[in-house]
């Protein structure tokens, strides 16, 4: 199976995002593929467990941020970086990124591990550090790309609340096993697909926000 990459960047300016309704299944089902599915042209993408290894690196906060996720899922904390886990680490990168989630999955839609690396200089981030933390790991989990609703998926991470769309989005998402086919459930026809780029005999495919 071909092992695809999704690069998502999040900092403390401002940017276009697409957004959904919570309300009603139909919109449910068409936010789930907005955030997740549209990467496998209509199958979710997910941790096979529903217990999830995370590495904090010793990042305070980190284990409490994490935790704001836990209901569909739950969390194991070790003391060093899973292969298949969650690993977060500082960077030192510069610019206007509070954090990055590199998400790594197979075609199946089995999520094989995530990086996430947080900016040591959280400057200009919205709800500092603690919420740049729960904004990645949401990320970390399989939310892919941002809202508009003023919450904590906006690019800038908003006002650090988790909005209805995107509890019910996890809630959904982690009801069934990795690669459902969500394509005869949407309200609306299948997007066209985003580019995929080929490197070295493997899908890659990235997205950088601002």
């Amino acid at each position: 199976m071909l092992l695809s990459l999704v690069l998502g960047s999040c900092g403390s300016g401002s940017g276009g995002s697409s957004s959904g309704s919570g309300g009603g299944s139909g919109s449910n089902y068409q936010f789930l593929y907005d955030h997740n599915a549209f990467e496998l042209n209509g199958f979710t993408v997910r941790w096979a467990s529903t217990n999830i290894k995370v590495y904090t690196a010793g990042i305070t906060g980190a284990e409490t941020a994490v935790n704001r996720w836990a209901g569909p899922v739950s969390f194991t904390f070790v003391n060093s970086s899973p292969g298949d886990g969650i690993t977060f680490s500082w960077t030192s990168s510069g610019g206007n990124t509070c954090g990055v989630a590199t998400t790594y999955f197979y075609n199946s839609g089995q999520i094989s591990n995530v990086q996430v690396r947080i900016s040591t200089n959280q400057t200009g981030c919205r709800g500092g550090l603690d919420n740049t933390l729960t904004h990645e790991a949401g990320h970390a989990l399989g939310f892919f790309g941002h809202t508009s609703d003023g919450g904590l998926m906006d690019p800038d991470g908003g006002n650090s609340n988790i909005t209805t769309p995107v509890r019910n989005f996890m809630t959904l998402l982690y009801s069934q096993p990795y690669g459902w086919d969500i394509r005869s459930l949407l309200s609306s026809k299948i997007k066209s697909s985003a580019v995929i780029y080929q490197k070295n005999g493997t899908r890659i495919m990235s997205r950088v926000d601002y």
